[in-house]
């Protein structure tokens, strides 16, 4: 890698639910893996370190119990690893948050702890009974690059990779834990149409990077397709897995995001909230 380009891999991995130990291990893994392949940066799913717990039969006295034990270790094993591998990391977890739980993902990077992301969307009444919604949106720096991080349903709202672009950022990363749509090839294809619709528009429109990872197979009540796609700052997809456990490694380009942000179609730099802001509805 130079100055001018670096490597990002997006994994798609499984999580067994609960055995935060195991798939603690199983990030380890893979995060030497991309390292061997030439990537500083590794994006993993959603709730990847616990398992997506709230789609489990487990008790919330169960899961606090499983919470705390990979809090008490997860952040120090992941520094340890980063400094090792001179890697930066963006991994899911299940976090404590008072009576209930934070949805977040942890960012490491060579020096050390960088930032906690706490997802500010919650999609569902299941969602909004286990988790409370973050409050904060860290843009980060690390290793020479910046980049926001969302999760998930997070992918709905434009003004997160907007208000990333607009502090600097080069690229996004997205952590997600997308179940449903059935099993199998069919699933990948309705999560990944799900996911196109959206991501070129957020890329093109702020010059980014995106980076999706989902979790792979059965934990708990849920099946997940496991994939991971790649969308340059053009709206190009430039690279995907499907889809089961795998992962991708992609080549970030300073050149190409100065060009996106040359062309007509960035407008991150173009916002007017002060317009926005007093806004009225008039007539009947």
């Amino acid at each position: 890698m130079t100055d001018e380009t670096t490597r990002v891999a997006a994994v798609a991995m499984h999580s067994d639910m609960g055995a935060w130990a195991a798939n603690l291990a199983a990030v380890e893994n893979w995060c030497r893996r991309a390292r061997e392949r030439g990537a500083e940066f590794a994006l993993f799913p959603e709730e990847c370190i616990t398992g997506s717990l709230n789609k489990s039969d487990l008790d919330l006295a169960a899961a606090r119990e499983i919470v705390r034990a990979a809090e008490a270790e997860t952040r120090f094993r992941l520094e340890a690893l980063c400094r090792e591998l001179e890697m930066t990391v963006v991994v899911g977890t299940i976090e404590s948050a008072g009576d209930r739980f934070a949805n977040s993902a942890l960012v490491v990077g060579p020096t050390g702890y960088l930032a906690t992301y706490t997802k500010l969307h919650l999609p569902n009444a299941d969602e909004k009974a286990w988790f409370v919604a973050g409050e904060r949106f860290p843009v980060v720096t690390s290793q020479g690059w910046t980049f926001g991080v969302g999760i998930c349903y997070d992918l709905r709202f434009p003004e997160i990779f907007r208000t990333a672009a607009q502090h600097g950022a080069d690229f996004f990363l997205l952590p997600v834990g997308g179940s449903g749509g059935g099993s199998g090839p069919g699933q990948v294809q309705y999560h990944k149409q799900l996911a196109m619709q959206l991501m070129p528009a957020r890329a093109v429109d702020n010059a980014l990077y995106i980076f999706y990872a989902n979790q792979a197979g059965a934990s708990g009540n849920a099946h997940f397709p496991g994939f991971t796609l790649v969308v340059d700052p053009q709206g190009a997809l430039v690279d995907e897995y499907l889809a089961g456990e795998g992962m991708t490694v992609t080549e970030v380009s300073r050149a190409a995001i100065a060009r996106a942000r040359r062309s007509g179609c960035y407008t991150a730099a173009e916002t007017r909230p002060e317009i926005y802001a007093g806004a009225r509805r008039v007539g009947g």
